[in-house]
């Protein structure tokens, strides 16, 4: 037994005295039991006990179980914490070993093979949004062990048996499984510090100390809504229906497999479920080496997964579409009303005719408008994308809002998910320095997993150099940013502008801000400047085919901001397609809120930190709608939904070695089976 291991995992775990328990088995299945809320007192009576398996509940336990007959002692007894005695769920337990036989410790090789499992799960979860775990070596195998703040309730219970079946199905392999049973409230799990000794102490399998590799001085709660989402990944089963036959006959993924010759390289029976481990993604056959699966539970449930971020968006549905198109026709609703494409495509241009036709049309001479050519860039805001199909390629969007209103940031991440989309942009910003702008991508295009706070002041994050240049390297020849260095005049600007888009594929433009531009040399007076200004950029977006978004200060002294209060000749907001008001929901937001929208709008949107307005959508006629967004300060990005965490393209760059940039678990010192056995 490790003291300090000992007293610094009860530190983490039971903190500030809280009621814990000790149980120790025997090898010869007798249970020793112990309850304290004093650690030194705790680790002065395991001093007894050397060679026993030691564990903890790791929940919190009821205050009563203190007065049991082991307070503050450990002794022979089957009365021990059960489900009902806790009082919450704190931590939610991923335990990874080996497959090896029962009553056994582990080979190195087995336990290296349950590192790597535990490597994937760890950069999954990461990716999902969920904060750093505690990670620990259980002598035998690996545990990431993740913090919540859930109720003791059949409904936990559920979600918890759920989430750890989901990731089973996902990693579990032959040599290496998720143990599907610790879904329990009332679990115990190893007490690190002491030795794990399952078995005879032999060379080949030897007993180790279990001890935590890394735990964060502030070990942030995981939110319900992220363990959800896991679940969520692996689909409940069908309801019986008509179209199913009422469930009578289940579908046969082997059958379907076999009947399209999708190669398998291998295939995992465990607890029921069948995991085909493909011999590439469906979607990306350069996507190989087991990172590719379809599954499918006792239930019937089928999944398909590919652990490449690219690919993450992609589910059965999508394969069972991709061999049998018309497998779901019955099923799904048909939108024709438009195509959203996601990936620019170059138009071929129409042939040129002599004559333009009669200057009056009857409507037998109108030919009706195709929409699925329109070219959309989506915003990866959802509601925005789902109301207003994103940005049509050829239009120009107007952005406003006062001071501390998130338009700056809500832009630079739409370009960030334009490019992510597969568009390339260029941004020009006349308040900004280049090096700010990069550090604002750098920091939205991070994510908070890869953001760390700054000594320089408080609420100031930056992203390390190894992952910055993972990120321009993403970037690179996609997001062009304006060198101020040749100036803000308007005219310059669209002379390069025009030069760059004749030479290289452009799909869209920011601006930002249209008041640091220098018009000047245009004729006119201030406001015919101005209309000059807009009607050119409105006739250059449409000739170029490039989306322009165009952010613009408010007048200043306003009230509750209206699209009249945007600063500039009217013009600005009467020639461009889009509107948006940018707001920050503050104590003038929240009083103003009422007067303009109602207090059931308004309370309906109290939750969210920023909202944006879409004022103006000449397109689909869209207008007084409301997007609501959370703020999140570590990445300076706005969120559809508390906690999600949107994944880059730039992760995939280096997916295989990624860890490299990245090791807060030292994932790859192979070393560490040097020190972890008995030391003894």
């Amino acid at each position: 037994m490790n003291e300090i291991e000992v007293l610094r995992t009860l530190e983490i775990f039971k903190p500030n005295n809280q009621l814990f328990e000790v149980r120790l088995i025997a090898q010869n299945g007798d249970n020793y039991s112990g309850y304290f809320c004093d650690p030194e007192l705790c680790v002065k009576q395991l001093r007894n006990f050397q060679g026993y398996n030691c564990y903890f509940p790791f929940n919190e336990i009821n205050d009563a179980c203190y007065s049991r007959q082991q307070r503050d002692r450990i002794i022979k007894t089957k009365n021990a914490t059960q489900n009902t005695d806790i009082v919450k769920r704190e931590w939610i337990l991923i335990d990874i070993d080996a497959e090896k036989p029962s009553g056994t410790s582990s080979t190195n090789d087995e336990k290296l093979h349950s590192h790597g499992i535990a490597q994937k799960i760890y950069r999954y979860l990461r990716d999902k949004g969920f904060n750093e775990p505690v990670f620990a070596d259980s002598g035998n195998g690996y545990h990431l062990m993740y913090k919540c703040n859930l109720p003791n309730d059949p409904q936990t219970a559920l979600l918890i048996e759920r989430f750890l079946k989901t990731l089973s199905n996902f990693f579990s392999d032959k040599k290496a499984k998720v143990d599907v049973g610790v879904s329990n409230a009332g679990r115990i799990t190893k007490l690190y510090g002491t030795i794990a000794c399952k078995g005879s102490n032999t060379p080949e399998r030897p007993h180790r100390l279990s001890v935590i590799k890394k735990a964060d001085d502030e070990i942030k709660i995981n939110d319900k809504v992220l363990f959800d989402r896991v679940v969520a990944e692996f689909p409940e089963p069908e309801k019986p229906t008509y179209n199913n036959s009422y469930n009578r006959e289940q579908f046969s993924l082997d059958a379907f497999i076999r009947k399209h010759n999708i190669e398998v390289s291998d295939t995992i029976i465990s607890g029921g479920a069948t995991k085909y481990i493909l011999d590439h993604c469906l979607f990306n056959d350069s996507h190989r080496g087991k990172d590719a699966a379809l599954m499918q539970d006792s239930t019937g449930v089928i999944a398909y997964k590919c652990f490449h971020n690219s690919c993450n968006h992609y589910h059965w549905k999508d394969v069972r579409l991709m061999f049998e198109p018309d497998a779901y026709n019955n099923k799904q609703e048909q939108n024709q009303k438009r195509i959203t494409i996601n990936l620019p495509k170059k138009e071929e241009a129409t042939k040129e005719n002599t004559e333009d036709g009669k200057i009056f049309l009857s409507m037998k001479d109108v030919n009706p408008f195709d929409r699925s050519k329109i070219v959309s860039i989506p915003s990866g805001f959802t509601i925005i994308d789902k109301k207003l199909l994103g940005f049509n390629k050829g239009e120009v969007s107007v952005w406003s809002g006062k001071n501390g209103s998130a338009k700056s940031t809500v832009v630079n991440q739409i370009a960030i998910n334009a490019v992510d989309a597969g568009f390339k942009g260029v941004l020009f910003s006349g308040e900004l320095p280049d090096y700010k702008v990069k550090n604002w991508i750098h920091l939205q295009a991070a994510g908070r997993q890869f953001t760390n706070k700054s000594n320089y002041g408080e609420g100031i994050y930056f992203v390390k150099k190894n992952v910055a240049d993972l990120i321009d390297k993403w970037l690179d020849e996609k997001l062009l940013i304006y060198n101020n260095n040749y100036g803000n005049n308007y005219e310059n600007l669209m002379s390069c502008l025009t030069r760059l888009v004749s030479s290289t594929q452009i799909d869209f433009i920011v601006l930002d801000n249209v008041m640091s531009l220098d018009i000047n040399t245009l004729s006119g007076d201030k406001y015919q400047q101005q209309t000059k200004f807009i009607l050119d950029i409105v006739s250059f977006a449409k000739k170029q085919n490039i989306h322009i978004h165009i952010v613009a200060h408010p007048r200043k002294n306003v009230g509750f901001l209206r699209k009249d209060d945007i600063s500039g000749t009217a013009d600005l907001t009467n020639a461009v397609e889009n509107v948006f008001i940018c707001h920050r929901n503050n104590m003038d937001f929240k009083r103003a809120s009422v007067d303009f929208f109602g207090k059931d709008v308004a309370a309906a949107f109290a939750q969210y930190s920023n909202m944006i307005e879409v004022c103006k959508n000449r397109d689909l006629g869209i207008v007084d709608l409301l997007v609501g967004l959370y703020f999140e300060p570590e990445s300076k990005r706005l969120l559809n939904e508390a906690y999600e965490n949107k994944v880059y393209g730039w992760q995939d760059l280096n997916e295989q070695k990624e860890m490299d940039y990245d090791d807060p678990f030292n994932w790859r010192k192979i070393s560490d089976f040097d020190d972890i056995k008995t030391p003894f």
